[in-house]
């Protein structure tokens, strides 16, 4: 059901916790199944120089949100916020289609986190 990618995201989640003094923060919830991802981000300029994640879902959630922070490391503000579902599910090598919401919540979080900032 789930391919190799996600299981190891999931059993070995990346960036989980919090990031002190954290320059954004964004929050997102999927109504509905309930997932919730709380993202930390550190900035240096315009780039994301930490990410620290916060997830309570389902494996998809997770799995998402993990990759998620690997992928936006480094980019800049502009380039991470345009990461699609479909980039994202690529990179996880696919999910099951009544998962692909799951997978939204990250790009939620940190599109909340940028319109704070803005």
């Amino acid at each position: 059901m789930y391919s190799d990618i996600v299981k190891d995201h999931f059993t070995h989640p990346r960036n989980v916790g919090e990031i002190e003094n954290p320059d954004l923060i964004g929050t997102a919830k999927n109504e509905a199944d309930g997932d919730q991802v709380q993202l930390h981000l550190k900035l240096e300029g315009n780039r994301i120089a930490d990410v620290k994640m916060k997830v309570m879902g389902c494996v998809a959630a997770i799995a998402s949100t993990s990759l998620f922070t690997e992928m936006i490391k480094g980019k800049t503000i502009t380039d991470a916020t345009v990461i699609s579902k479909e980039e994202l599910t690529a990179n996880l090598g696919g999910l099951p289609e009544h998962k692909i919401r799951c997978s939204l919540t990250c790009i939620d979080a940190l599109r909340k986190a940028v319109k704070r900032k803005d």
